[in-house]
């Protein structure tokens, strides 16, 4: 029996049709001899995520990314994941978007759950976005960027400020200032040089007064330990053995014992002693007023001898 041209004609379309589906579904990352389980996700922004990314599932893909579409108008996004339907995971699982590369994708992995509920086909997942590797350098080049921003601002602040104080006179006045200080420091210089050269020239005068001072600190080390060994204690205590008696005697001349404490205490005595130094001022007067009272005198002898 002969195949006629027309059925060889069909069987070779048919054929590279299937290898066509075949290859077109292949390149989607899709094997049309397994079986899929579609999930949804819902998010405000795709960015990153394209057709036929992989999805994976602690590092193996399970799947791809089989649509991207509008979803409540434009206010959402959504996200149609195939799954091989032999890899089973929770209800409460996430879809997580992560990384980012120089051509701006990003990575799409499930995160398990902890719920035993397993999810169906058709379910929604929940969406777990992570900042990708562009997202926290800018994060971090944001803040440094503004530090550059004030610092070029306060540098041009600064610069205006010099270039207003550093006017022609200014300038003048700078330089003359440092013309000053180079003579100073020329004159500094030459007195160094002469105070070397007096040092140089009373080294021996030097020396002989170093050695005299160390002489001194020597003999005041000697006089310290001289101190040192004086008997203080033994001096403390004839002083305060002198201080006991003389407190003995004050006491007994305020108890009245003794000619000293009666001549002190004694007010008849007191008033006796007054009395007979006024009587005895009152003779020593009359006696030189009136000398020839008490005192004869005579070359001859007394009248009437």
């Amino acid at each position: 029996m002969k195949i006629k041209r027309e059925h060889k004609t069909a069987l070779i379309v048919i054929t590279a049709l299937a290898l066509f589906i075949w290859g077109f579904n292949y390149l989607k990352g899709k094997d049309i001899f397994k079986s899929y389980h579609t999930y949804y996700a819902i998010l405000d922004n795709v960015e990153g995520v394209v057709q036929s990314t992989p999805v994976t599932l602690k590092g193996i893909q399970i799947g791809t990314i089989d649509d991207l579409k509008f979803y409540n108008g434009i206010q959402k996004t959504m996200m149609v994941l195939n799954i091989d339907s032999d890899f089973k995971f929770s209800r409460d699982s996430k879809v997580k978007i992560y990384g980012g590369n120089i051509m701006g994708g990003k990575s799409v992995a499930i995160v398990p759950g902890t719920l035993g509920q397993m999810a169906k086909d058709g379910d929604t997942l929940a969406v777990m976005k992570m900042p990708g590797m562009f997202d926290l350098v800018n994060d971090k080049i944001t803040p440094l960027q503004n530090k550059l921003e004030r610092i070029l601002t306060s540098t041009d602040t600064l610069l205006v400020g010099i270039n207003n104080v550093l006017n022609p006179q200014t300038q003048k006045h700078l330089k003359s200032t440092i013309s000053d200080l180079s003579v100073t420091m020329s004159q500094l210089k030459q007195t160094t040089q002469r105070l070397n050269g007096f040092m140089m020239q009373n080294q021996t005068i030097l020396n002989r007064s170093l050695s005299n001072v160390d002489t001194i600190t020597h003999n005041f080390a000697r006089l310290s330990d001289s101190l040192k060994q004086i008997k203080i204690k033994y001096l403390v205590n004839q002083i305060n053995q002198s201080v006991a008696k003389l407190n003995i005697s004050l006491d007994k001349l305020n108890k009245g014992d003794g000619t000293m404490s009666k001549l002190m205490n004694d007010k008849k005595l007191y008033d006796n002693l007054e009395r007979s130094t006024k009587e005895l001022e009152l003779l020593l007067k009359d006696l030189r007023e009136h000398p020839k009272r008490y005192v004869h005198f005579s070359l001859w002898g007394r009248k009437g001898e």
